[in-house]
């Protein structure tokens, strides 16, 4: 039995004052549902935070929740110096899961079985066991970090969304449990998306409050955890608290719900909340496929693990014994790797250390330990519920072996330009339009049309689309269409959340277009006068395109001599577009006509030039 802790905040309060605290209010509640989670869970605790840019970090350790909160010193090995990072660090922070361990199977003295577990830029808590676990290894032929079968639900989740790149989807989801043999409740997310969580549970309790107040879902184990946790901060609110106000929280200002059994949450945390807002409103939700239904089935009753002494108590190594006002573990020597710190993965994570006494333990597999008297005893796992079934019976995920891509993280370095939906990609490859084939690929397919519509007005529509519609030439004029002062902050948003942004930008500016059209048709009925104005300005805008590429040609054959190659007639233009205007971004084919882009081998290498700057 394990318990798992969440906090997932949703829309940013308008005032820094407000979202200092909701910053607070995340603290207090989180910290208190890890410490009251710790009954379910002494052998390991774990916490991970991430943020709005997609910047990232966690922290984990083999001992009990209260020693874990205790560490109060101010580096990022400490949980003090943790939730220093989240007190200042500038952006909105968007997810916490926190994890409480009872160790099953993967003993606890090695951090790579500890919670939360990461796979490249996946992250998730598990509370449960897996009866196919090493199936499911055989079936996606992938490298395998730690013993503990919780890493075979990240693995599944890796592989559905190719290496962490593409966002979560109810049909994978439902792919991944379906491969799920055993009991789970399970909270994940990718490092690349932090605008998504899926939740998903079969036998194992998953109980969510809603505060709307502060903007904010809390999710644990037990209801009861919630409820006495809530009750504390509301005790704090009014009586102790002296520094920052908590907001009191009334009974129409919370909902809890729990989670039904064999489904599925698809988490939008993109969703803004009133006080109107219902939890039901926050995420998509679905059954999970059938028992019958599912595939990949253990085909042994027995693990692959080392039983070691099995049935035999084994007393935890001497030495071994977790200080926590200590950066140090037991008698662990500096720079030996096997004995050093408890700890963690922060940022980058893909650097583990082990307590002392992994390599003694190791080799016994599923194990519990009694934190209070070191006890470790073997766990017998042929009890488990399981059938042979023969492999061609099995249905197969891929025809050949799967391969799992590790990703190389630099959170604090990349976090904020190169998340999931590829925006720093996209930004980076938004080079001038061929000219050539300008008018095709600004030209949109349309699937279906419905008839009913105003024949006219979508014809007046596609006129002003393809005579009088500003194209965005830059990221920052971006930005200012939709209201946010620094081009850098629309990076980070998934690609649903800036198409919204965008599409409500656009349909804004759409309507206020045709309602001033609407005003000067009531005015002037006769708008020829308005046409031929924009006739005007096109004509004006095609001069200008080609006095510059006049200015640009001159300069270049300025310095042209006889017998010069194509290649140094190529440098002339480089450098006569440098030397001429300081940022080149000129559409020829409103200047000048596809045959003639052809014919003339200048204008082909001037464009080439272009496209290139």
């Amino acid at each position: 039995m394990c318990g798992i802790v969440g906090a997932l905040t949703f829309d940013a309060f308008e005032k820094k004052s407000e979202e200092k605290v909701r910053i607070e209010s995340d603290i207090y509640i989180t910290t208190q549902l890890l410490q009251a989670t710790v009954e379910r869970g002494k052998d390991a605790t774990g916490v991970f935070l991430s943020w709005i840019d997609g910047n990232y970090t966690g922290l984990k350790m083999g001992i009990p929740a209260p020693d874990f909160i205790s560490r109060f010193g101010e580096t990022e090995k400490d949980f003090k110096g943790l939730l220093k990072i989240w007190r200042e660090y500038p952006k909105l922070m968007k997810v916490f899961i926190g994890h409480c361990r009872k160790s099953s199977i993967g003993n606890s003295y090695d951090n790579k079985n500890n919670h939360p577990i990461q796979i490249g830029d996946m992250v998730l808590v598990h509370n449960g066991t897996l009866t196919n676990h090493e199936t499911i290894f055989d079936k996606l032929d992938c490298d395998r970090t730690g013993d503990v079968d919780s890493e075979a639900i990240g693995r599944l989740l890796h592989h559905y969304t190719k290496g962490a790149t593409e966002p979560f989807t109810m049909d994978m989801i439902k792919e991944t449990t379906r491969r799920l043999h055993g009991s789970y409740s399970v909270l994940a997310m990718s490092g690349n998306n932090p605008f998504q969580v899926a939740q998903f549970r079969d036998g194992r309790t998953a109980e969510m409050v809603l505060v709307r107040p502060l903007k904010t879902v809390y999710i644990a184990s037990e209801k009861k955890f919630l409820e006495n946790v809530l009750y504390e901060y509301n005790k704090y609110a009014q009586l102790f608290s002296t520094g920052i106000a908590f907001p009191y929280l009334k009974a129409a200002d919370v909902e809890f719900k729990t989670l039904p059994d064999d489904s599925i949450a698809l988490w939008d945390l993109t969703i803004p909340i009133t006080d109107k807002t219902e939890m039901s409103d926050l995420y998509n939700f679905e059954k999970t496929p059938l028992r019958a239904d599912k595939i990949w089935g253990a085909t042994t009753t027995t693990t692959n693990y080392s039983a070691g002494n099995a049935g035999t108590g084994v007393k935890k190594p001497a030495g071994t014994a977790v200080d926590a006002s200590s950066s140090k573990t037991g008698t662990a020597s500096v720079g030996d790797e096997d004995n050093a710190d408890g700890l963690v993965w922060s940022r980058s994570m893909n650097k583990y250390k082990t307590q002392l006494g992994i390599k003694e333990s190791k080799g016994l597999g599923a194990v519990t330990v009694d934190v209070d008297s070191g006890d470790i005893t073997p766990v017998d796992t042929t009890d488990f519920e399981t059938k042979e079934v023969s492999k061609d019976a099995v249905e197969n995920l891929i025809t050949g072996a799967a391969e799992i891509k590790e990703l190389a993280l630099s959170r604090t370095e990349k976090a904020a330009d190169a998340l999931a939906t590829g925006a720093k990609k996209n930004s980076d490859e938004q080079t001038p339009a061929n000219p050539a084939t300008s008018d095709m690929t600004d030209a949109v397919d349309i699937i279906e049309i419905d008839m009913t519509s105003d024949a006219e007005a979508i014809k007046k529509a596609a006129d002003f689309v393809d005579k009088g519609l500003t194209k965005y030439e830059n990221d920052d004029e971006v930005a200012d269409d939709v209201g946010i002062s620094d081009a850098a902050v629309l990076r980070p948003l998934s690609l649903f959340a800036l198409a919204n942004r965008i599409k409500k930008t656009v349909f804004k500016q759409g309507f206020t277009v045709g309602y001033m059209a609407r005003k000067a048709e009531s005015k002037q009925p006769d708008t020829e006068e308005m046409l031929q104005e924009q006739k005007v300005k096109n004509a004006e805008k095609k001069i200008r395109i080609m006095k510059l590429v006049i200015k640009i040609l001159a300069a270049g054959l300025k310095n042209r001599t006889k017998g010069n190659t194509p290649d140094a007639i190529t440098a002339m233009l480089g450098a006569a577009i440098r030397s001429n205007i300081k940022t080149v971004h000129v559409d020829l084919g409103n200047a000048f006509s596809l045959g003639d882009l052809k014919k003339i081998p200048m204008l082909k290498e001037l464009k080439e030039q272009i496209e290139k700057k």
